[in-house]
């Protein structure tokens, strides 16, 4: 059986750490890339406010590709979910 591919949506907090570290260790998972957002503003991770350019360190030592969505500075939750909405058909063509 062919591992399910799966794109891990990833704030940059512990916890998005440890559901990579479990995901990376199911044989039925194969994490084919991480998701982020990023503040186009600030350059940071919006959920932590991580410097873009750390975060782009650690994916880079995680070997896995890295796909942003950046909603404006002052973003509405509609936007933001359009944007994580766009993202995610992107992904489910690519299967």
């Amino acid at each position: 059986m062919n591992p399910e591919p799966v794109i891990l949506s990833r704030s940059g907090g512990k916890d998005s750490a440890l559901a990579l570290y479990a995901l990376q260790r199911n044989p039925r998972i194969q994490v084919v890339g991480l998701l982020t957002s990023v503040n186009g503003h600030h350059h940071r991770v919006s959920m932590h406010g991580l410097r873009e350019t750390l975060w782009h360190q650690q994916v880079q030592s995680l070997g896995l590709p890295l796909h942003k969505i950046r909603p404006s500075e002052h973003s509405s939750n509609a936007e933001y979910e359009e944007k994580m909405r766009t993202a995610m058909r992107r992904f489910k063509n690519m299967r």
